[in-house]
Formats: structure tokens, C-alpha cells, sequence
């Protein structure tokens, strides 16, 4: 049981049933609706749309393991209680682990886009891995570039999505799902990017140790808590315009958007403001998870 907690403390288990629920709930509610407009059938099937939400846990999962390698010296500051590897695994068997979940997620993706999209979109894949493994080693200490990698990371969860299945017009910009996707895209984008700072304010002693270069380290906390405040204003600026110009005849959707997202938004900025301690934050970035989710789970009310 020790063993097993272990594993999915490593591999950050509740985020990848984000991940798989954002995929799915993408597809399954503004892809295939989209799909259904021009009475055509999708080309991807049930088994391999599942398939490509799992070859994208597969790639996270790896990430995940080799971020928890090369961040030993700052965990054993902030989070020490959460240190399992070399307690729990070693290191030679994280690395051989990294290696086969990134070449069976290439693999699944390389399948479904041999035989139902185009081989060229595995390249996509292929930069995740590459951005993952380059912001564990080096970017996650650099400043601003790593948290923007890990935003960009987590959009191209939703349009990766979107490239597998070629009969989803993605670019069409009058069409009211592929924007309303891009919309997603882009609160997935500003959202993270809100929590990866704040986490950065969380880990700030660890972070100083192993001198990195993050926000709040370089400009301090106090702007880092005004870096989050402009993009929390861009986010709920976002939802407004969004509510207004092209969700007007959506009146649920449009409610949850504004009382479960913007105004929880600014009930958290309000709390990030007050806060001081390490607690504090940890217990905002949570509840920025928290709104995340329902960020997710809004895509059932298109």
C-alpha cells in the first residue's frame, strides 16, 4: 500500500486525471457536437480517441518523474515529506521508467496518427517530451520561460485534441465550437500559468537554495502577487467577452463561467493579497486547482 501511494505521488496521479478528463470531455462536447453540424462521422473511434488520452497521461506521467529527479535538492527544502525517490525508488529505475512511458506514449500516438490523422502530428508529442524534459533540467530555474512552458504544455493537451481528429475544423474561426475550444485553450494557458507562480512564491526558500531564477525571487513576492493580478484581469476579461459576444444564448454556461470561475478568481486574489506563509499559498494554488476543474467540467454545459 506504502509502495503504491508512492508511485502516485510520483507520478501526480490527480493531475492526470485532469489531463484525462480535460481530453475527454474536450472531444466528447465541443469536438464531436462540431463533427455532428456537417452529418459526417468522426474519424477517430471510441478505442482510439481513449488511446490518445492515455498516450498524453503517458507522456505527463514521465514528466512528472523526471521533473521529481532533477528536483531532489529543492524538495528536500520544501516538501520533504513528499521525497520519494531514492527512499522509494532509485534513481537508475526512474530514469528507465521515463524512457518506456515516453516511447509507449509515442507509440499510441504514432499509431492513431499513422492510420487516422497524419504521421507529421506526432511531432507534437514529440515536442512535449522534449519541453519537459529540457524545463526539468533547465528552464524550471530560469525565469518566467518555465512556467510559461508548463502553460504551454498544459493547452497543448486541448489542441492535440483537436489535431487527431481531421474532420474538426480547428481553424475556422466562424465556427461557434472551434472558438469556444480556443477560448478553453487559452483559460488552460492563463490559469496554469497563475498557478506555476504562485507555487513559485510556495517553494520561494527551497527555490533560493538552489538559486533559481524565478519571479518572486527576482522581483519579489510583492510582484509576483501583481504579476497573477494582470493575468487573472486578461483570464476574467477573457470570460466576460466571451459570455457577451459569443455565448449570449447560453445562459448556464454563462453563469457557471461567471460565479464558479471569475468571481472564485477574485475571491482567491483576495486571499493571495493576505497571504504570507507558505501554507497560505499552498492553500491558494489548491484552490486554483479547484477552479481548473470546474474550468473542465463547464465544457459539458456547451
Amino acid at each position: 500500500m506504502q509502495k503504491l501511494k508512492a508511485i502516485l505521488t510520483l507520478i501526480r496521479f490527480p493531475n492526470l486525471v485532469f489531463i484525462f478528463l480535460t481530453q475527454l470531455l474536450a472531444y466528447h462536447f465541443i469536438i464531436l457536437p462540431s463533427i455532428a453540424i456537417y452529418s459526417t462521422l468522426p474519424t477517430l473511434n471510441l478505442q482510439c480517441s481513449t488511446l490518445l488520452y492515455f498516450s498524453t497521461v503517458l507522456i505527463a506521467a514521465a514528466g512528472y518523474m523526471i521533473n521529481d529527479y532533477f528536483d531532489m535538492g529543492i524538495d528536500v527544502v520544501n516538501k520533504p515529506q513528499k521525497i520519494t525517490i531514492e527512499k522509494d525508488f532509485s534513481r537508475r529505475r526512474i530514469i528507465i521508467w521515463h524512457i518506456v512511458l515516453n516511447i509507449l506514449g509515442l507509440m499510441i500516438a504514432g499509431y492513431i496518427a499513422y492510420h487516422f490523422a497524419k504521421l507529421r502530428f506526432v511531432s507534437v508529442q514529440i515536442l512535449c517530451i522534449f519541453l519537459l524534459l529540457v524545463y526539468s533540467t533547465t528552464f524550471k530555474r530560469k525565469l518566467i520561460s518555465g512556467n510559461l512552458i508548463i502553460a504551454v504544455l498544459t493547452s497543448l493537451t486541448l489542441y492535440t485534441t483537436a489535431l487527431y481528429e481531421p474532420k474538426f475544423h480547428l481553424y475556422d474561426l466562424k465556427n461557434t465550437y472551434s472558438i469556444s475550444l480556443w477560448i478553453y485553450i487559452l483559460f488552460a494557458f492563463c490559469i496554469t500559468f497563475i498557478r506555476e507562480i504562485v507555487k513559485d512564491i510556495e517553494d520561494v526558500k527551497g527555490d533560493l537554495v538552489q538559486q533559481c531564477e524565478t519571479i518572486p525571487l527576482v522581483f519579489g513576492i510583492n510582484s509576483a502577487k501583481k504579476f497573477i493580478y494582470m493575468i487573472v484581469f486578461i483570464l476574467i476579461s477573457m470570460i466576460i467577452l466571451a459570455s457577451v459576444f459569443l455565448l449570449n444564448t447560453n445562459i448556464i454556461l454563462i453563469s457557471t463561467l461567471i460565479i464558479c470561475i471569475a468571481l472564485p478568481l477574485l475571491i482567491t486574489m483576495y486571499l493571495l493579497w493576505k497571504a504570507n506563509t507558505s501554507k497560505q499559498f499552498h492553500q491558494i494554488s489548491t484552490y486554483i486547482k479547484i477552479i481548473t476543474l470546474v474550468g473542465i467540467l463547464s465544457m459539458t454545459l456547451i
